[in-house]
């Protein structure tokens, strides 16, 4: 059985969540890196070939993270100096096997792409053609194929959780709720995809949705939104099933104030008119409770009302 590095790029996780990354360290001898946002974790994993070895992988890692989510493989691409700098050779050496010189019979893989005036290469090809050298680093990764087929696996197997928080017992409520239900695959991927901040997941990474009527009072379901110590999706349905994501305001200008007796079919003609507005309500004793805005708001083509 052998042993394949894999370098994956992530979601729902950065180098400041220091619990997670003790995990990924400790657990499973992983790295993890950032570069210009995009956060990659490069780890190894035993099996008789690398989507074997991926599957188990991913099952592990879900069961110790069900908050961070494999997106895809990163290719690592590669250009003349890199493979240079890798394999301690000069660039004429790297260029003379590029041009067949150096390894009879054996050609030189070929370039993945052109970047500006500049071929790059698929590192595990690249590494898999200097094994026959002995220059490799020693370490067996998938091959283009797969990749292909590991991508696939991450694609289908992702698991995408709702915890479904009704705000009364209304038949509207009752409705999106079954409504939400019947189409569980499609309403998980399209939150999925609505929601970029991974702080909209709770602690075992599922979405919460607060199900409410679009008669229910604005100001009673803003209020049970800002209950919640985390963003939080707000199901309802008109025409259509409606998902809003509100998050803490950044207090960049005036909220609207939302008063008693507005619905959320009036809140959400006033978002349709202003999709970056703040919000807020009074509170009790006329104190303001606090800010949210939307950060993502999108419809559901699943069914009509």
């Amino acid at each position: 059985m052998a042993e394949y590095e894999f370098v994956f790029v992530t979601d729902g996780i950065s180098l400041d969540d220091h619990d997670a990354v003790r995990v990924l360290s400790d657990g499973f001898d992983a790295l993890v890196s950032s570069w210009n946002g995009t956060v990659r974790v490069s780890v190894a994993a035993p099996g008789p070939d690398a989507v074997s070895a991926a599957r188990t992988l991913l099952e592990r890692l879900h069961a110790a993270l069900p908050g961070v989510r494999l997106v895809r493989l990163d290719r690592e691409f590669v250009g003349v100096s890199d493979i240079a700098e890798r394999t301690g050779r000069t660039r004429q050496n790297v260029t003379q096997w590029i041009r067949g010189q150096r390894r009879d019979g054996v050609p030189f893989p070929a370039p993945e792409a052109t970047v500006g005036r500049s071929q790059v290469w698929l590192w595990s090809e690249v590494n898999a053609w200097l094994r026959g050298i002995g220059l490799d680093d020693g370490e067996l990764r998938p091959t283009r194929a797969e990749m292909t087929e590991i991508d696939w696996l991450l694609q289908t197997s992702r698991k995408v959780e709702l915890a479904l928080v009704r705000h009364s017992g209304s038949s509207d409520v009752r409705r999106v709720a079954r409504l939400l239900a019947a189409h569980a695959r499609t309403t998980r991927e399209f939150i999925h995809y609505l929601v970029k901040n991974p702080r909209v997941r709770d602690a075992r990474g599922r979405y919460t949705v607060l199900v409410c009527s679009p008669r229910n009072e604005a100001v009673e379901v803003f209020r049970r939104l800002a209950a919640f110590d985390h963003p939080v999706v707000l199901a309802t349905v008109t025409n259509r099933i409606h998902a809003l994501i509100m998050v803490d305001g950044q207090g960049g200008g005036s909220p609207t104030e939302l008063v008693p007796g507005m619905t959320v079919r009036d809140w959400l003609g006033m978002i349709a008119l202003s999709p970056e507005s703040e919000f807020t309500v009074a509170g009790p004793e006329g104190a303001a409770t606090k800010t949210a805005t939307i950060a993502a708001r999108s419809p559901m083509d699943l069914v009509g009302a």
